[in-house]
Protein backbone atom coordinates (compact mmCIF):
# COMPACT_ATOMS: atom_id res chain seq x y z
CA UNK A 1 0.00 0.00 0.00
CA UNK A 2 1.62 3.68 -0.80
CA UNK A 3 1.22 6.12 1.58
CA UNK A 4 0.98 9.70 0.20
CA UNK A 5 3.20 12.41 1.90
CA UNK A 6 1.97 13.75 5.26
CA UNK A 7 0.04 17.19 5.50
CA UNK A 8 2.04 20.00 6.52
CA UNK A 9 1.11 23.37 7.87
CA UNK A 10 0.09 25.83 5.30
CA UNK A 11 -0.28 22.66 2.79
CA UNK A 12 -3.01 23.18 -0.37
CA UNK A 13 -6.04 21.16 0.09
CA UNK A 14 -8.27 20.61 -2.83
CA UNK A 15 -11.72 20.20 -1.98
CA UNK A 16 -13.81 17.80 -4.78
CA UNK A 17 -17.28 17.07 -4.94
CA UNK A 18 -17.45 13.13 -6.71
CA UNK A 19 -21.50 12.77 -4.96
CA UNK A 20 -24.73 14.45 -4.52
CA UNK A 21 -24.70 18.36 -4.56
CA UNK A 22 -23.32 19.96 -2.01
CA UNK A 23 -25.05 23.58 0.20
CA UNK A 24 -23.17 26.49 -0.39
CA UNK A 25 -23.56 28.15 3.36
CA UNK A 26 -22.22 24.79 4.60
CA UNK A 27 -19.21 24.50 2.08
CA UNK A 28 -18.14 27.73 2.82
CA UNK A 29 -18.50 26.90 6.20
CA UNK A 30 -15.98 24.63 5.96
CA UNK A 31 -13.90 26.09 3.45
CA UNK A 32 -13.53 28.76 5.90
CA UNK A 33 -13.02 26.33 8.81
CA UNK A 34 -9.99 24.55 6.44
CA UNK A 35 -8.53 28.27 5.95
CA UNK A 36 -8.77 29.77 9.54
CA UNK A 37 -6.36 26.35 10.47
CA UNK A 38 -3.83 27.93 7.60
CA UNK A 39 -4.65 25.86 4.53
CA UNK A 40 -5.11 27.25 1.11
CA UNK A 41 -7.83 26.19 -0.66
CA UNK A 42 -8.47 25.09 -4.15
CA UNK A 43 -12.34 24.13 -5.44
CA UNK A 44 -12.59 21.31 -7.94
CA UNK A 45 -13.75 22.99 -11.33
CA UNK A 46 -17.49 21.58 -10.53
CA UNK A 47 -17.91 21.47 -6.56
CA UNK A 48 -20.68 24.43 -6.63
CA UNK A 49 -22.59 22.39 -9.54
CA UNK A 50 -26.25 20.79 -9.22
CA UNK A 51 -27.50 18.51 -11.57
CA UNK A 52 -30.44 16.72 -10.55
CA UNK A 53 -28.80 14.99 -7.18
CA UNK A 54 -25.67 15.07 -8.35
CA UNK A 55 -22.92 17.17 -8.36
CA UNK A 56 -22.23 17.59 -12.39
CA UNK A 57 -22.34 14.72 -14.74
CA UNK A 58 -20.57 11.90 -14.03
CA UNK A 59 -17.54 13.00 -16.46
CA UNK A 60 -17.59 16.83 -14.50
CA UNK A 61 -16.96 15.18 -11.35
CA UNK A 62 -14.31 12.64 -12.92
CA UNK A 63 -13.11 15.76 -14.42
CA UNK A 64 -13.05 17.84 -11.36
CA UNK A 65 -11.25 15.51 -9.24
CA UNK A 66 -8.76 14.19 -11.91
CA UNK A 67 -7.55 18.14 -11.68
CA UNK A 68 -7.09 18.30 -8.01
CA UNK A 69 -4.79 15.11 -8.89
CA UNK A 70 -2.72 16.33 -11.74
CA UNK A 71 -2.07 19.55 -9.92
CA UNK A 72 1.33 19.39 -8.60
CA UNK A 73 0.22 22.46 -6.07
CA UNK A 74 -2.66 20.20 -4.35
CA UNK A 75 -1.09 18.72 -1.61
CA UNK A 76 -4.08 16.76 -0.34
CA UNK A 77 -8.08 16.13 -1.76
CA UNK A 78 -10.95 16.49 0.94
CA UNK A 79 -14.04 15.43 -0.09
CA UNK A 80 -17.11 17.69 -0.03
CA UNK A 81 -19.52 15.57 0.84
CA UNK A 82 -20.80 12.36 0.21
CA UNK A 83 -24.68 11.16 -0.80
CA UNK A 84 -24.88 9.17 -3.80
CA UNK A 85 -23.08 9.07 -7.02
CA UNK A 86 -19.57 8.10 -6.73
CA UNK A 87 -19.84 4.85 -7.86
CA UNK A 88 -20.94 6.25 -11.53
CA UNK A 89 -17.57 8.32 -11.26
CA UNK A 90 -15.16 5.06 -11.16
CA UNK A 91 -15.31 4.42 -15.06
CA UNK A 92 -14.09 7.27 -15.58
CA UNK A 93 -11.12 7.58 -13.42
CA UNK A 94 -7.09 6.24 -14.46
CA UNK A 95 -5.48 4.44 -11.61
CA UNK A 96 -2.13 4.60 -12.49
CA UNK A 97 -3.05 8.96 -12.84
CA UNK A 98 -3.76 8.42 -8.98
CA UNK A 99 -1.29 5.83 -8.25
CA UNK A 100 1.69 8.45 -9.60
CA UNK A 101 0.23 11.53 -8.02
CA UNK A 102 -0.42 10.30 -4.06
CA UNK A 103 -2.19 12.36 -2.36
CA UNK A 104 -4.36 12.29 0.72
CA UNK A 105 -7.64 11.54 0.55
CA UNK A 106 -9.97 12.11 3.46
CA UNK A 107 -13.65 11.47 3.16
CA UNK A 108 -16.40 9.31 4.23
CA UNK A 109 -19.79 7.98 3.81
CA UNK A 110 -20.24 7.56 -0.20
CA UNK A 111 -16.67 7.99 -0.49
CA UNK A 112 -16.19 4.51 0.51
CA UNK A 113 -16.80 2.65 -2.67
CA UNK A 114 -14.52 5.57 -4.32
CA UNK A 115 -11.44 4.42 -1.57
CA UNK A 116 -12.15 1.49 -2.88
CA UNK A 117 -11.53 1.63 -6.43
CA UNK A 118 -8.28 3.70 -5.07
CA UNK A 119 -6.99 1.22 -2.66
CA UNK A 120 -7.57 -1.97 -5.10
CA UNK A 121 -6.55 -0.32 -8.06
CA UNK A 122 -3.85 2.44 -7.25
CA UNK A 123 -2.92 0.52 -3.82
CA UNK A 124 -3.32 3.90 -2.23
CA UNK A 125 -4.18 4.38 1.85
CA UNK A 126 -6.98 6.46 2.20
CA UNK A 127 -8.66 8.02 5.35
CA UNK A 128 -12.09 7.34 6.02
CA UNK A 129 -13.27 10.29 8.10
CA UNK A 130 -15.06 14.31 8.05
CA UNK A 131 -16.29 16.10 5.49
CA UNK A 132 -15.71 19.81 4.45
CA UNK A 133 -19.38 20.54 3.70
CA UNK A 134 -20.66 17.83 6.66
CA UNK A 135 -18.38 17.50 9.82
CA UNK A 136 -15.57 20.09 9.25
CA UNK A 137 -18.18 22.99 8.36
CA UNK A 138 -19.69 22.15 12.24
CA UNK A 139 -16.95 22.97 13.98
CA UNK A 140 -16.88 20.02 15.97
CA UNK A 141 -13.36 19.24 17.07
CA UNK A 142 -11.69 16.68 14.85
CA UNK A 143 -8.74 14.59 14.95
CA UNK A 144 -8.20 14.52 11.12
CA UNK A 145 -5.07 17.05 11.16
CA UNK A 146 -3.63 14.93 13.81
CA UNK A 147 -4.32 11.67 12.04
CA UNK A 148 -3.25 13.24 8.73
CA UNK A 149 0.03 14.66 9.83
CA UNK A 150 1.48 11.30 10.78
CA UNK A 151 0.76 10.92 13.96
CA UNK A 152 -0.89 7.32 14.98
CA UNK A 153 -4.51 7.97 15.88
CA UNK A 154 -5.34 7.62 19.64
CA UNK A 155 -6.16 3.79 20.70
CA UNK A 156 -9.50 3.51 21.75
CA UNK A 157 -11.01 1.38 24.75
CA UNK A 158 -14.25 -0.72 23.97
CA UNK A 159 -16.12 -0.72 27.00
CA UNK A 160 -17.81 -4.37 28.10
CA UNK A 161 -21.08 -3.71 26.66
CA UNK A 162 -18.96 -3.14 23.13
CA UNK A 163 -17.61 -6.32 22.88
CA UNK A 164 -19.77 -8.55 21.04
CA UNK A 165 -17.62 -11.58 20.11
CA UNK A 166 -14.17 -11.90 22.38
CA UNK A 167 -10.43 -12.69 20.29
CA UNK A 168 -8.58 -11.12 19.19
CA UNK A 169 -6.63 -10.05 15.19
CA UNK A 170 -4.60 -7.69 13.40
CA UNK A 171 -4.36 -6.69 9.60
CA UNK A 172 -5.05 -3.82 7.48
CA UNK A 173 -7.86 -1.77 8.05
CA UNK A 174 -10.69 -1.98 4.95
CA UNK A 175 -14.17 -1.02 5.10
CA UNK A 176 -16.59 1.81 5.76
CA UNK A 177 -20.16 2.51 5.36
CA UNK A 178 -22.02 -0.49 4.85
CA UNK A 179 -24.89 0.28 2.11
CA UNK A 180 -21.84 1.19 -0.03
CA UNK A 181 -19.63 -2.33 1.30
CA UNK A 182 -22.29 -4.20 0.44
CA UNK A 183 -22.98 -2.70 -2.73
CA UNK A 184 -19.11 -3.37 -4.35
CA UNK A 185 -20.14 -7.20 -4.18
CA UNK A 186 -19.69 -8.58 -7.56
CA UNK A 187 -17.35 -5.57 -8.62
CA UNK A 188 -13.87 -5.42 -9.09
CA UNK A 189 -13.37 -3.06 -6.19
CA UNK A 190 -15.62 -5.88 -4.04
CA UNK A 191 -13.81 -5.83 -0.21
CA UNK A 192 -11.32 -8.53 0.92
CA UNK A 193 -11.76 -9.51 4.19
CA UNK A 194 -8.97 -12.23 4.02
CA UNK A 195 -6.32 -11.02 6.91
CA UNK A 196 -8.58 -7.93 7.64
CA UNK A 197 -10.10 -5.87 10.18
CA UNK A 198 -13.22 -4.87 8.32
CA UNK A 199 -14.99 -1.79 9.97
CA UNK A 200 -18.68 -0.74 9.24
CA UNK A 201 -21.22 2.22 10.05
CA UNK A 202 -24.65 3.26 8.79
CA UNK A 203 -27.18 5.57 9.61
CA UNK A 204 -31.10 5.43 8.47
CA UNK A 205 -31.19 1.78 7.77
CA UNK A 206 -33.84 -0.54 9.55
CA UNK A 207 -31.67 -3.76 11.57
CA UNK A 208 -33.82 -5.78 8.98
CA UNK A 209 -31.89 -4.05 6.03
CA UNK A 210 -28.84 -4.02 7.76
CA UNK A 211 -28.91 -7.94 8.72
CA UNK A 212 -29.58 -8.15 4.52
CA UNK A 213 -26.14 -6.50 3.72
CA UNK A 214 -24.36 -8.57 6.06
CA UNK A 215 -25.70 -11.59 5.27
CA UNK A 216 -24.88 -10.55 1.35
CA UNK A 217 -21.00 -9.95 2.63
CA UNK A 218 -21.17 -12.84 4.49
CA UNK A 219 -22.35 -14.95 1.18
CA UNK A 220 -20.18 -13.29 -0.70
CA UNK A 221 -17.03 -14.59 1.13
CA UNK A 222 -15.94 -11.20 2.48
CA UNK A 223 -15.92 -12.68 6.02
CA UNK A 224 -13.46 -15.83 5.23
CA UNK A 225 -10.64 -15.16 6.71
CA UNK A 226 -11.46 -12.10 8.78
CA UNK A 227 -9.11 -11.14 11.37
CA UNK A 228 -11.77 -8.79 13.51
CA UNK A 229 -15.11 -6.91 13.00
CA UNK A 230 -15.34 -2.90 14.22
CA UNK A 231 -18.20 -1.04 14.12
CA UNK A 232 -18.45 2.65 14.18
CA UNK A 233 -22.11 4.70 14.51
CA UNK A 234 -25.41 3.04 13.75
CA UNK A 235 -28.30 5.64 13.47
CA UNK A 236 -31.56 3.05 11.95
CA UNK A 237 -34.82 4.20 10.63
CA UNK A 238 -36.31 7.36 11.91
CA UNK A 239 -39.68 5.67 11.61
CA UNK A 240 -41.96 5.27 15.00
CA UNK A 241 -41.60 2.46 17.02
CA UNK A 242 -37.57 2.27 15.91
CA UNK A 243 -34.82 0.49 17.40
CA UNK A 244 -33.29 1.70 20.61
CA UNK A 245 -29.72 1.47 20.78
CA UNK A 246 -30.19 -1.09 23.18
CA UNK A 247 -32.16 -3.28 21.04
CA UNK A 248 -29.55 -2.38 18.26
CA UNK A 249 -27.17 -3.52 20.02
CA UNK A 250 -29.00 -6.85 21.61
CA UNK A 251 -29.62 -7.75 17.65
CA UNK A 252 -25.66 -7.21 16.81
CA UNK A 253 -24.78 -9.68 19.52
CA UNK A 254 -26.92 -12.31 18.42
CA UNK A 255 -26.62 -11.90 15.19
CA UNK A 256 -22.27 -11.86 15.83
CA UNK A 257 -22.76 -15.13 18.57
CA UNK A 258 -20.13 -17.17 18.07
CA UNK A 259 -18.35 -15.38 15.43
CA UNK A 260 -14.54 -16.88 14.51
CA UNK A 261 -13.21 -13.02 14.75
CA UNK A 262 -13.48 -10.49 17.58
CA UNK A 263 -16.35 -8.12 16.95
CA UNK A 264 -16.51 -4.40 19.00
CA UNK A 265 -19.08 -1.59 18.69
CA UNK A 266 -19.52 1.53 19.64
CA UNK A 267 -16.23 2.94 17.84
CA UNK A 268 -16.82 6.48 17.28
CA UNK A 269 -16.86 6.84 13.73
CA UNK A 270 -19.09 7.48 10.86
CA UNK A 271 -22.14 9.62 10.32
CA UNK A 272 -21.46 11.50 13.63
CA UNK A 273 -20.58 15.18 13.99
CA UNK A 274 -17.44 14.18 15.88
CA UNK A 275 -16.26 11.65 13.61
CA UNK A 276 -12.94 10.37 14.36
CA UNK A 277 -9.99 9.79 11.46
CA UNK A 278 -9.69 6.34 10.41
CA UNK A 279 -6.19 5.03 8.43
CA UNK A 280 -7.89 2.94 5.49
CA UNK A 281 -4.80 0.32 4.60
CA UNK A 282 -3.31 0.43 7.88
CA UNK A 283 -2.77 -2.23 10.40
CA UNK A 284 -4.68 -2.04 13.05
CA UNK A 285 -5.22 -4.54 16.33
CA UNK A 286 -8.26 -5.59 17.89
CA UNK A 287 -7.73 -7.23 21.23
CA UNK A 288 -11.14 -7.66 22.78
CA UNK A 289 -9.12 -9.56 25.80
CA UNK A 290 -7.88 -6.12 26.67
CA UNK A 291 -10.93 -4.46 25.42
CA UNK A 292 -8.77 -2.40 22.88
CA UNK A 293 -7.86 -1.45 19.52
CA UNK A 294 -4.69 -0.24 18.27
CA UNK A 295 -3.53 1.51 15.34
CA UNK A 296 -0.10 0.38 13.98
CA UNK A 297 0.83 2.62 11.44
CA UNK A 298 -0.10 5.68 9.83
CA UNK A 299 -1.84 5.91 6.47
CA UNK A 300 0.73 8.57 5.52
CA UNK A 301 4.95 8.49 5.22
Amino acid sequence: MIKPPRLKPGATIGVAAVSGPVDEARLDAGLAALQSKGYRVVEASNLRRREGFLAGSDEERAAGYRELVGDPGVDAIFFARGGYGASRVLAHLEADEIRSNAKIHLGGSDLTAFFAFVGTNASLATAYGPMVAVQIAGGADLDWESVLSGELPEPFVVPSDGVIAAGSGEGPLVGGCLSLVASLCGTPEALAGRGAILFWEDVGEETYRLDRMLTQLERSGTFDGLQGMVIGSIAPGRREGAESPEEVRSWLTKRFAGAPFPVACGFPAGHLAGTRTLPLGARVRVDLQRGAIEFLETAVA
